[in-house]
């Protein structure tokens, strides 16, 4: 029976971290994914309406999918939004707003395409481009070297 508890506890003591590191690599993607689900729906109500939507990044764990009214005068409506999982964060110089035209492209019109980084707590982040023509991209998770 000892040697029988023996071998599970090594086993266990491999298995364990790599389900841990598993479960932090998918609640980054799942985060991914969702930023980039934001702002494909952003998109669309923009384009379905002929009017102006995109995304907010209010903290640094939630961002909101807002309707802006075309002529300035009232207050962006509140569409949705988007948490993402714990340990899974924005990084503190993500474009704080993306907004889409009628056609679906960004507007103003970028120099560059935005790109919002979000981090994990294990030192991992991936990124959620988005083209000046509003395609949305996410890269793979890579590991921050900064750390």
């Amino acid at each position: 029976m000892a040697i029988v508890l023996l071998i599970i506890a090594i086993v266990s003591a491999f298995v364990v971290p790599q389900i841990l590191s598993y479960m932090r690599m998918y609640r980054l993607g799942v985060g991914g994914r969702n930023v980039a689900t934001a702002l494909q729906r952003a998109r669309y109500l923009a384009t379905s309406n002929n009017t102006l939507a995109g995304i907010f990044v209010a903290e640094l764990q939630h961002v909101d999918i807002e309707q802006y009214d075309p002529e300035g005068k009232a207050k962006p409506q509140n569409m949705g939004g988007v948490n993402l999982p714990s340990g899974v964060t924005f990084a503190s110089d993500v474009p704080k707003q993306i907004a889409f035209d009628g056609r679906g492209v960004i507007t103003p019109m970028p120099k560059d395409s935005p790109t919002i980084r979000i981090n994990s707590s294990d030192g991992y982040y991936l990124k959620v481009t988005v083209s000046p023509t509003g395609q949305v991209t996410v890269s793979e998770a890579q590991r921050d070297d900064r750390t």
